[in-house]
């Protein structure tokens, strides 16, 4: 199940009645907030008897009532095809200025849709102000892709064609292996 919409105190909570009060269970549940947009993402056990159209239609009017404006969207788990991809898991940021990165998704993803890369993880982070909250004349934005690269992939082809792709938009980029990222950045913040 899916809830989206403006953020709000309460939407969890709604939501968590709601699935309770039908007999469902949560299973796993993952949300974030972008740009004051809710999102939450939850697996949950539900009755044999429930349609998934009664658990969207009841989450739906239970958030209605408490004057949430949320969208719901129900279905069964569908299990993907080959998406979960045996391999090593590495953290590849970009970071540069934001007219730069116009289509640099496309372009990553691409290679990754080609390579089957499993992307685990993404954020992207727009940075219009300096560290004292002054604007930037040109605003930046950063790139995080946690990916999972098969073990047969070249690792120096793949790092050499994100590089160039993000050379040639004056961007500049970083593949490491999650672990030696997770260690640098522990002993930096630490």
């Amino acid at each position: 199940m899916a809830v989206t919409g403006p953020d709000s105190f309460g939407v969890v909570y709604t939501t968590a009645s709601a699935l309770s009060k039908l007999g469902c269970n949560f299973i796993n549940m993952n949300q974030t907030t972008l740009c004051n947009q809710f999102s939450s993402l939850m697996i949950v056990e539900k009755p044999e008897d429930l349609s998934n159209e009664d658990i969207q239609q009841s989450v739906k009017k239970e958030l209605c009532e408490k004057g949430f404006d949320m969208s719901v969207t129900t279905r069964d788990i569908v299990r993907g095809e080959e998406t979960l991809t045996e391999g090593e898991p590495f953290v590849i940021t970009v970071d540069g200025p934001q007219e730069g990165s116009k289509d640099i998704l496309t372009a990553f993803t691409h290679v990754f849709y080609e390579g089957r890369i499993n992307i685990d993880s993404f954020r992207s982070i727009e940075q219009p102000t300096d560290e004292d909250g002054k604007p930037l004349e040109k605003a930046r934005v950063l790139l995080v892709f946690e990916v999972t690269v098969p073990f047969d992939a070249d690792r120096k082809a793949l790092h050499r064609t994100l590089a160039d792709i993000a050379h040639d938009r004056h961007l500049s980029m970083s593949m490491q292996h999650r672990r030696i990222f997770e260690a640098i950045h522990r002993i930096i913040v630490g």
